[in-house]
């Protein structure tokens, strides 16, 4: 009964009396204008022009208010910009969103990081040895004709076969190359993972859309049910029944925003923002279009999809080590200098006496030892071998999500056009058995059921334009 009241008498007194009664609730608030006075009055200067527009759009009602309490209405609106900022921000398209990731993101950041460092190691691999150079002294000299020896200097320059050292800067480039196309894999990876938390936050905002639309309805019944029983027409159980439903729908709206913060997380932890960073979604979608054809799409992954074109990479890199491992099976050759000198004779003195000794020398490294260098062309053949294998397995995967998606989209499709014809169907019945009900108050539990019916056939609407938009994730996940 206290809900009756409250419908039937207390809003026109309400509506009668708004400045009065606006006025009253600013006087509570004179406590709060006060403690926050030193932090609202910089900020209130700021967003004066904007607290201007709203008394200019709402004069009837806000000018009262703010000729009697300036200062006051001026903290008050502050609050309320802040309640509705988020309300006013501009939506962000899921274009948008993908665009931040792929520029934001830490683990792009960190593979592209990789991949540069991965090719400093060509210029490392592609010189040749250092020189040694070393020094000897003779602790107990060595006596020859012209003299004693006494101090040793070489110096030595290894050269590898010729090839050797470009075979190895490429086998460091294939590498390289195929961590960029993971780094390309990634972004599709990345694109893909917002798109799904997108799509389930547009799901999450959409439905509690729904279940607005739906309270106001029922708000509408239940004031329709309370003027029946004032009249002595109708039942106050069905009052009640409305006001059950009104706050099932009010405690589900309570819990989809608390679903809301998983999506929000995986957004902003992809955009590399805090987790409460604000993500606002776009106007309602449509239902989205393949614009691929599917018999032609695997022909395009398999030429361009990024993790494939990795594997390809890795198989070049396997066949250049096998060329570089045939290099190094070929001997390595080194040139070398010693210079020694030597003391004079005293007990003589021969010709020459004490001449230094130039020493050239001439160095081969043979592979004499072949059985590393027969397994180490099986690994990469090996290797070779399971790539490919890996690919083909990735293909089928592939074409087994593409027939995958294609059938989810065909089967939204027909899922919104049997939900459109039953929406119809159903509002139009609504319609009839709501006027019934205002007249002679027969069929109120009908009317109830059809519009918790038309409840669900949103919600299955939504969910099925999300699953075309889902169907294209899946495709565009392969397609770079």
């Amino acid at each position: 009964m206290r809900k009756k009241e409250f419908s039937t008498e207390l809003i026109p007194k309400i509506r009668g009396q708004i400045v009065p009664g606006s006025v009253i609730f600013l006087l509570y608030f004179n406590p709060i204008s006060i403690i926050f006075q030193s932090y609202f009055n910089p900020i209130s200067i700021i967003f004066q022009s904007y607290f201007n527009r709203i008394s200019t759009l709402f004069p009837p009602y806000f000018n009262p208010i703010s000729t009697l309490f300036p200062q006051r209405f001026l903290y008050f609106s502050l609050l309320l910009a802040i309640f509705f900022f988020p309300y006013l921000l501009p939506a962000q398209p899921l274009d948008t969103i993908i665009a931040h990731t792929l520029q934001n993101n830490f683990e792009i950041r960190a593979l592209e990081q990789e991949y540069q460092a991965a090719l400093q190691r060509a210029p490392q691999v592609s010189q040749l040895p250092d020189p040694e150079v070393g020094l000897g002294i003779f602790a107990l000299p060595v006596e020859t004709r012209l003299g004693p020896q006494w101090v040793r200097l070489s110096a030595t320059q290894m050269f590898p076969w010729k090839g050797k050292l470009k075979a190895q800067e490429e086998v460091v480039l294939a590498m390289a190359k195929a961590d960029f196309e993971r780094i390309n894999a990634q972004r599709l990876n990345l694109k893909y993972k917002a798109s799904l938390a997108y799509f389930q936050l547009y799901e999450l905002d959409a439905t509690q859309d729904i279940l607005r639309r739906n309270l106001r309805f029922f708000s509408a019944l239940e004031e329709l049910a309370l003027s029946r029983v004032e009249n002595g027409k109708g039942s106050l159980a069905d009052v009640l029944r409305v006001q059950s439903k009104s706050l099932e729908l009010k405690k589900e709206l309570e819990r989809l925003d608390n679903q809301k913060a998983k999506p929000l997380a995986e957004i902003n932890q992809l955009m590399g923002r805090p987790a409460g960073a604000i993500v606002l979604v776009t106007a309602p979608l449509g239902p989205a279009q393949l614009p691929y054809r599917q018999d032609s799409l695997l022909a395009v992954i398999r030429e361009n999809h990024p993790a494939l074109s990795a594997l390809q990479w890795e198989q070049e890199a396997a066949r250049r080590r096998i060329n570089l491992n045939e290099l190094e099976g070929k001997p390595d050759f080194g040139v070398g200098l010693d210079y020694i000198f030597v003391g004079q004779r005293n007990d003589a003195n021969p010709s020459g006496n004490g001449r230094d000794i130039l020493s050239p020398r001439l160095m081969v490294q043979a592979p004499l030892y072949r059985k590393k260098y027969d397994a180490r062309e099986r690994e990469e053949e090996l290797k070779i071998a399971a790539m490919h294998n890996r690919q083909e397995s990735w293909l089928l995967q592939f074409a087994a999500a593409i027939e995958k998606a294609y059938a989810d989209h065909r089967d939204a499709i027909i899922q919104l056009e049997l939900y459109d014809e039953q929406e119809g169907i159903i509002n139009s019945t609504i319609e009839i058995l709501q006027a019934s009900y205002s007249t002679d108050g027969a069929r109120f539990d009908e009317l109830l059921q059809l519009q918790n019916e038309l409840v669900n056939y949103d919600k299955m609407r939504l969910k099925a334009i999300v699953k075309t938009h889902l169907a294209k994730a899946e495709v565009e996940k392969l397609i770079f």
